[in-house]
């Protein structure tokens, strides 16, 4: 199965995204108003991803003094020159293009730690999000496709027929 194919069967669910030049409270709004992700994408005026912002990051930029020991030294001065998404986002980011297959997407999840990517065109336009859980319905969906539908092969086999593997 593709992305796209997952992507289909999520349907019309928006995602949270500012554009680069948002102010934090705009971040903020955008995070609440998408209790199903823990990311914030941020695009430029053509939807094409540049970023993401964690609510861990968000967290960490706003409360600061509840993560006096896990505060690097480079976070504080990305913290005191914040002004909008773009000083705020981390630009290192796990996507998806919508022809390639899911057992790809989730050894790049795997192995980056991902539980959530933006789904982009071949421009890097954001066309859609897939968290783990989609994944995992996905799975869910494919357990019952198989237990339903039996493999062509084994019909054969039940019935003395012979198949390409057996020739």
């Amino acid at each position: 199965m593709k992305i796209k194919d997952v992507v289909q069967r999520i349907g019309d669910r928006d995602f949270p995204y500012v554009l680069e030049n948002s102010d934090i409270d705009e971040v903020i709004k955008v995070a609440i108003r998408f209790p199903h992700t823990r990311l914030v994408y941020v695009v430029d005026q053509h939807k094409i991803l540049l970023g993401v912002i964690t609510t861990g990051s968000l967290l960490r930029h706003l409360y600061p003094y509840h993560y006096k020991d896990k505060v690097h030294a480079r976070d504080m001065l990305r913290n005191i020159a914040v002004d909008n998404a773009s000083h705020l986002m981390s630009s290192g980011n796990v996507n998806a293009l919508p022809e390639e297959t899911v057992d790809v997407v989730l050894k790049r999840m795997a192995s980056t730690g991902a539980k959530e990517l933006a789904v982009v065109d071949s421009d890097g336009r954001i066309l859609a999000d897939i968290t783990a859980v989609d994944l995992l319905k996905f799975n869910e969906l494919k357990t019952a496709k198989e237990i339903t539908e039996p493999d062509d092969s084994l019909e054969a086999e039940k019935q003395g027929g012979a198949t390409d593997s057996g020739r």
